[in-house]
């Protein structure tokens, strides 16, 4: 089952990041959804990741999906994984990985 979201654009940031890294992981994820406990901490780490790089290129000026900032979309991320985790029964994971971020 395709992995969806409310907002696309939470999408579309998650899978130009996983396409710019070369993650097959994530990608595989989006296609499949999350299908373990792993994959959910797997992806909770990849989602900072993807927060830490879209602040570098804001910083560095780097347009992505049409923007050089796209912070306004960061809450529009953490709805997202925090309702993706709850129904997936993987909302611990969200919460500690979110904590060590």
């Amino acid at each position: 089952m395709i992995l969806t979201f409310r907002y696309s654009h939470v999408r579309d940031l998650v899978s130009y990041y996983a396409n710019k890294l070369s993650d097959k992981k994530v990608l595989g994820i989006l296609e499949s959804g999350l299908q373990s406990e792993d994959d959910a901490k797997y992806f909770s780490y990849f989602i900072w990741k993807m927060i830490d790089m879209m602040a570098e290129d804001r910083e560095n000026g780097i347009e992505v999906l049409g923007g050089s900032d796209n912070t306004s979309m960061l809450p529009d991320v953490s709805y997202e994984l925090d309702v993706l985790m709850s129904d997936s029964g993987y909302s611990q994971i969200w919460e500690d990985i979110s904590d060590e971020a």
